[in-house]
């Protein structure tokens, strides 16, 4: 009896056992399911949050490229890169010879034009230029006008950054008015030999360098039916005063220095074409500098001063692509007259005089070129040019490109170049230029001009120069 008892309860605890197990199976079964079902959501979960991570990054590449075509759509970019090789000699009033065989140098320019509104815009050129493995800086790289303009550090000058405003548009006399650093740099006729549209606007016989002022242009050809026909009124400020003194918080307020005065200019400008032609252009001007200073650079000297007052006559005459022939024609005159008050700077003496005279010194110049397309394409162009100076010639083009500023000579230089266009945004010129002084201290303001001929000293007497030259423009 005691042993049926015994496994009657042996058999109930495996029995008990037997449905515990296959619960405990049916439990294990039942997670792994719900395992396999977490991780067909997991594998879900990551195709979208992948899908959301694709959308985000599309949505970014979206957002980028809209806001570059806003940008884009405010801001039209272009740029320009020059790198030239010189190799010249020069012969010295004493009879000495100083010759370099490759002076390598680079300009770099980044234009930004901008739309502001319908009836006004916005331009700027910022400009690097220097030479080869040099940080040298042109001795007068400090003046103003010169900024950008002549060798210097490899750093980034504002050369222009003007806006035009446009007003009256539809009436009789459409007004515009012109404020900034302006473009006085690269006029007419110096699109030619750089092979590129007109950059600036006056010519560069007379004006060629930075400058801030403002200019006022009044459209006439409604009035005159005379297309392209254009008055400008301008002021510029050519030298502003300030006293550098350690007592004084503010440079521009409180200065009672009554000996140095602003160089201010004026002038006028009558732009129109050659008989209609539509690539051609005919310019007049005068202009007039008030109470020019003798030295920039030294403003707190007490040797300077202001030497006195000049003025400058131009005309000009451009004819491009004469009845399409490839042909380009220019002559441009320049007359400038100096009023010396008989103040004089140092040594160096007083405007174009020596110390203590006021007599009137008048000088001219004349600048003639041409260039010629040698194929259909015109891809090579065969370019000269020639341009002579008097005794006491003056023009305000210290800022020029070229080493030389070969257009303020008072002598005689001779220039002849091949250009050959790579493709449309890229060309090589290969040229000669021979410059033969007659007489001292070209470009300058500052004392009297003297013949070559009868100096010994180490003023220059002739510069030959062959220069290679690539230019990029985009």
């Amino acid at each position: 009896m005691y042993k049926k008892i015994l496994f009657g309860a042996l058999l109930a605890a495996l029995s008990t056992q037997s449905v515990n197990a296959q619960e405990q199976a049916t439990s294990i079964e039942d997670l792994q399911k719900e395992i396999t079902a977490l991780k067909e959501e997991l594998k879900s979960y990551s195709k979208k949050q992948k899908e959301n991570r694709q959308d985000i990054e599309d949505l970014y590449d979206y957002t980028e490229k809209t806001e570059t075509l806003v940008l884009q759509d405010k801001l039209k970019l272009s740029l320009g890169y020059k790198v030239n090789m010189d190799n010249f000699s020069k012969k010295l009033a004493d009879g000495t010879e100083v010759r370099n065989n490759s002076v390598f140098s680079s300009k770099f320019m980044l234009n930004i034009k901008a739309d502001i509104a319908e009836n006004m815009k916005f331009y700027t050129r910022f400009s690097m230029y220097k030479y080869w493995g040099n940080g040298r800086v042109h001795q007068y790289s400090s003046y103003d006008n010169m900024q950008g303009r002549v060798p210097s550090v490899s750093t980034l000058f504002v050369e222009r950054a003007y806006f035009d405003w446009f007003l009256n548009r539809e009436g009789k006399l459409p007004f515009a008015l012109t404020i900034g650093r302006l473009p006085t740099s690269d006029g007419p006729s110096q699109q030619f030999k750089a092979n590129t549209t007109r950059k600036g606007t006056y010519s560069a016989l007379l004006y060629d360098g930075a400058s801030d002022g403002i200019v006022g242009t009044i459209n006439l050809s409604k009035v005159t039916n005379y297309d392209g026909t254009y008055l400008r009124l301008g002021y510029a400020k050519g030298y502003l005063y300030t006293e550098q003194s350690p007592y004084v918080t503010n440079a521009f307020i409180g200065t009672d220095n009554k000996n140095l005065k602003d160089t201010d200019v004026y002038g006028i400008f009558l732009d129109t074409k050659f008989f209609g032609m539509k690539r051609s252009l005919i310019q007049l001007s005068y202009s007039k500098m008030f109470n020019v200073i003798a030295n920039q650079l030294d403003p707190n000297s007490k040797q300077n001063t202001n030497l006195g007052d000049f003025s400058m006559y131009g005309a000009m005459l451009e004819l491009n692509d004469i009845k399409e022939t490839g042909l380009d024609l220019f002559t441009h005159f320049g007359y400038s007259q100096a009023y010396p008050n008989g103040n004089s700077y140092a040594n160096f003496g007083s405007l174009l005089s020596n110390a203590n005279e006021t007599d009137q010194k008048n000088g001219y110049a004349v600048w003639v070129g041409t260039r010629y397309a040698l194929d259909k394409k015109k891809t090579v162009k065969l370019g000269a040019e020639y341009n002579h100076g008097s005794k006491n010639w003056t023009s305000l083009t210290q800022g020029a490109f070229d080493f030389y500023n070969k257009l303020s000579t008072r002598g005689d230089a001779y220039e002849a170049y091949l250009i050959y266009e790579i493709n449309r945004n890229a060309d090589i010129r290969i040229g000669y230029l021979t410059i033969d002084y007659k007489y001292s201290k070209s470009a300058w303001f500052v004392g009297e001009s003297q013949e070559i001929a009868n100096l010994t000293t180490k003023d220059v007497d002739r510069v030959d120069s062959f220069y290679l030259k690539m230019s990029i423009n985009y």
